[in-house]
């Protein structure tokens, strides 16, 4: 099992800490009454396959978080709001939690090379059973990265058709602040703690 060191050791650009400098400023909201928004994506890429110890693994994935500038805005007044700033931060978060989780999934995949060997369609050359691994896996990482980005679809709001995802919808874009509150308790945690993000949605309740 990847350790959580391990883990962070395969991303780029999470956690960040996002300061209004990030976004850039608009005369007038693109999306009235919203006076803020943070986009935030996350891409896979560098993997490889290696056997090692009768174990066929995943090598060298690494993960990215970004902020995606075009579609990260304030206006001038939104920049003088802290809480506002702290909301637009779980947006990110959320991003690079999801990223997160779906890394810690990619370095756990593995298949034992005694069962590879035996499969018929694997092939009876360890070239050939090297690509059906490689084959398998990227169907794995497909179907993870799938299942993250529908997690991410259903958590955070879209930038290109203004729908709510429920971290908005639950603190009303920041201005529940009691819901605020909980979502950036909920955040920390997971952040800090060596669990996916996903299961601290599962057992909040949330999902």
């Amino acid at each position: 099992m990847a350790t959580l060191s391990e883990i962070r050791a395969a991303m780029t650009g999470f956690p960040r800490t996002l300061t209004w400098g990030n976004f850039r400023t608009v005369t007038a909201s693109p999306s009235p009454p919203h006076t803020a928004q943070a986009s935030a994506s996350f891409t896979m890429s560098g993997w490889s396959v290696r056997l090692a110890n009768g174990e066929y693994r995943v090598h060298g994935a690494r993960v990215t978080v970004a902020l995606n500038s075009a579609d990260s805005w304030a206006t001038a007044a939104a920049r003088t709001s802290q809480p506002l700033l702290r909301h637009e931060q779980g947006h990110y978060d959320i991003t690079g939690l999801i990223a997160r989780d779906l890394i810690r999934q990619v370095l756990n995949l593995s298949y034992d090379a005694a069962v590879v060997e035996v499969l018929r369609d694997a092939g009876s050359t360890a070239n050939n059973r090297m690509r059906y691994v490689q084959r398998s896996f990227q169907a794995d990482i497909d179907r993870l990265g799938r299942e993250a980005r529908t997690l991410l679809a259903r958590l955070n709001t879209d930038p290109a058709t203004g729908r709510d995802g429920l971290y908005d919808t639950q603190t009303n874009h920041s201005q529940n602040t009691a819901r605020q509150q909980a979502w950036n308790d909920r955040l920390s945690r997971a952040k800090a703690d060596d669990v996916s993000f996903g299961l601290h949605l599962m057992m909040e309740g949330v999902i």
